[in-house]
């Protein structure tokens, strides 16, 4: 192990194995009828490395990772959360917020770098927090009623029953924690786990699959100390005052600390997870030599699925943000009787640049004192396999044209909470007199201004999306981290990446002094040309994504996927209704005004009429 900038790891690492969770496989039933599946909310003890004592931690089924549901696409599954965590269960994080290091403090002094509370204000309010939780399957394309809606938590002794009809792509999705204003410290605590949907696509592929198909769940923790200075093994969540995100400096693989996994020489499929609250991770596999080994990884999919065609992965690395998916096939046929390191090169905050420290050397300066994930050690007996990859692996429909643009600036405040500005273009010969505005120059030299007209969770609801359109939404980051923003109910595709000048916003005023103006065309990377329904934003970027908004209606939200900025702001709610509904309500006429800071619109959707065939809602959403 790479020593830190205080001393060796206080752990030893690749000491322990890696374990995998225990696997749910819900038998179809005849005439389409849904399986049923209790899964209960346990206050469990988990030992996160063979040196700790024991951690305490709420788990589903009281596992960490919760067990892995393993469906088949269409096939109906209720599943009842059954929260049976004690209620006078005392909760198992303790949070702090540690002051700012100095600026020109030496790296071992960030707080975030070590274990143990320093001299951090404790969060007391945490201490009297009750199990009061809902499940979110994330990704999922679920009716609004089943879709963990953040506000719908439920206590000890309470239960929550929802209906997935998996009538989506073979995918690997995830369920975890996802109520309001505390989704950081339930995340934190254990509740996260795999959900596999399978097709015939997928399976007449051929690939690694049984023993050979591993699921990683890759998040970062750290641990309070006890006086004498030993890990306690108790989970801390500890922050600094100017950086409310967390970044731990010991990394768990499916709830341990740095663990190995023996491999045979031949081809593995890892479904890789970045479960964090909120660090990134740039993944390299190295060799003894800290060398990369170029070859033997290719990615065949991300969030939504398979992509097209085969990307190699170069020395680059990965990036998964936080909730990101990677569905990577490693060739270890060539690696036989070799130890490779999973490592990662990531400084956090992370704002999409490439480190200056090799990888698999610590970067305690950017808050990344060990790199090592996990390590992998290749068996030296040769093996039959006679898998050949695909050229060619899934067919990736093009969307429909968008009927409809919205536009979405991320804004950091000055007093540290993190915001979702809704914006809507303000007409030409509107006269404006105080209200701030945003102006921006796009790459036709036109200038827009734009009026907000939502910032905070609690804002009035402004986006009423018309059930079947084809929307556009832009996220510009006016902040100086990156942002992965997900949008519930939908699988998108990234149509655009594109750079703007944002040295023209205020933060005070939320206005802009000069426009913002576009800089230059940004590339779009192989392994984010499918479908996916989370995305990086980095600074100054402008990302523009299409949805088609079907399946199902109601209230969902969006947000950013840094979970200590969802609890601090960053995520709104939008509706998606039946457009006849719209015309009933008045909104029919609306849509052709000026919009104002109340309901915003989209375009009417071709086809969409109130035709008799059409009149009753769809039962499930259309295949993507």
């Amino acid at each position: 192990m790479s020593a830190s900038p205080a001393g060796a790891a206080p752990l030893t690492p690749f000491k322990d194995r890696l374990r995998l969770p225990p696997l749910l496989r819900p038998a179809p039933r005849q005439g389409g009828t849904a399986d049923w599946l209790r899964i209960r909310l346990l206050a469990r003890r988990w030992r996160l490395h063979s040196e700790l004592p024991r951690t305490d931690a709420w788990m589903y089924e009281g596992h960490w990772p919760g067990p892995t549901i393993e469906v088949r696409r269409g096939q109906p599954l209720m599943v009842e959360w059954i929260n049976a965590i004690p209620a006078c269960a005392p909760y198992p994080v303790v949070a702090v917020t540690a002051p700012d290091p100095p600026l020109d403090a030496p790296p071992e002094t960030i707080p975030q770098n070590r274990p143990g509370q320093d001299s951090g204000r404790p969060n007391e309010a945490l201490a009297t927090l009750p199990p009061w939780t809902v499940a979110h399957l994330h990704g999922g394309r679920t009716q609004a009623t089943y879709d963990g809606w953040t506000e719908n938590a439920f206590f000890s002794g309470q239960t929550m029953v929802t209906h997935y009809p998996n009538d989506q792509r073979a995918t690997a999705l995830w369920y975890h924690d996802h109520a309001l204003g505390v989704t950081r410290f339930n995340v934190y605590a254990g509740l996260a786990g795999f959900y596999l949907i399978r097709d015939d696509e997928e399976e007449a592929l051929g690939l690694p699959s049984g023993p050979y198909e591993i699921p990683l769940l890759i998040q970062d923790r750290n641990l309070d100390t006890t006086t004498d200075g030993a890990l306690s093994g108790r989970l801390l969540h500890k922050v600094e005052d100017g950086m409310p995100e967390f970044f731990g400096p010991f990394t768990l693989v499916n709830g341990t600390v740095w663990p190995y996994l023996s491999v045979e020489p031949r081809q593995y499929r890892l479904r890789l997870l970045n479960g964090s609250n909120a660090r990134t991770y740039r993944l390299h596999l190295v060799d003894a030599n800290g060398q990369w080994t170029p070859g033997i990884t290719t990615q065949i999919g991300t969030d939504g699925g398979l992509l097209a065609r085969p990307v190699a992965l170069e020395e680059d690395g990965l990036v998964l943000m936080p909730a990101e998916r990677a569905d990577v096939i490693v060739d270890f046929r060539q690696v036989r009787g070799t130890r490779l390191r999973l490592v990662n090169s990531a400084g956090s905050p992370f704002d999409g640049s490439l480190s200056d420290v090799p990888p698999g050397e610590p970067d305690p300066a950017h808050r990344l004192p060990y790199p090592e994930v996990m390590e992998f050690r290749v068996g030296t007996r040769r093996v039959d396999d006679s898998f050949v990859l695909p050229r060619r692996l899934s067919t990736i429909r093009p969307l429909p044209e968008p009927s409809s643009r919205r536009l979405i600036g991320l804004v950091e405040e000055e007093d540290g909470m993190l915001t979702d500005h809704e914006l809507v273009q303000v007409a030409p010969d509107e006269v404006v007199a105080s209200e701030p505005l945003v102006e921006i120059t796009d790459a036709q030299g036109v200038t827009t201004r734009y009026r907000t007209v939502a910032v905070r969770f609690e804002d009035a609801t402004n986006w009423i999306v018309s059930y079947g359109a084809t929307e556009a939404w832009q996220f510009l980051n006016l902040s100086v981290d990156s942002h992965p923003m997900h949008i519930h109910l939908v699988h998108f595709q990234v149509l655009a990446r594109d750079q703007y000048d944002i040295g023209g916003f205020d933060v005070e005023t939320g206005a802009t002094r000069h426009p913002i103006a576009f800089d230059r065309r940004g590339e779009i990377a192989d392994n984010e040309r499918g479908w996916k329904d989370t995305v990086r934003v980095d600074p100054g970027e402008m990302v523009t994504v299409g949805a088609t908004f079907d399946g199902y209606t109601g209230r969902y939200v969006y947000h950013c996927h840094i979970l200590e900025h969802e609890d601090r702001d960053m995520m709104r709610p939008f509706v998606v209704m039946p457009t006849a509904a719209m015309t009933a309500m008045g909104m029919g006429t609306r849509r052709q005004e000026q919009p104002q800071a109340g309901v915003i619109l989209a375009a009417p959707v071709e086809g969409a009429s109130d035709e008799p065939c059409s009149r009753s809602s769809p039962s499930a959403p259309a295949a993507t």
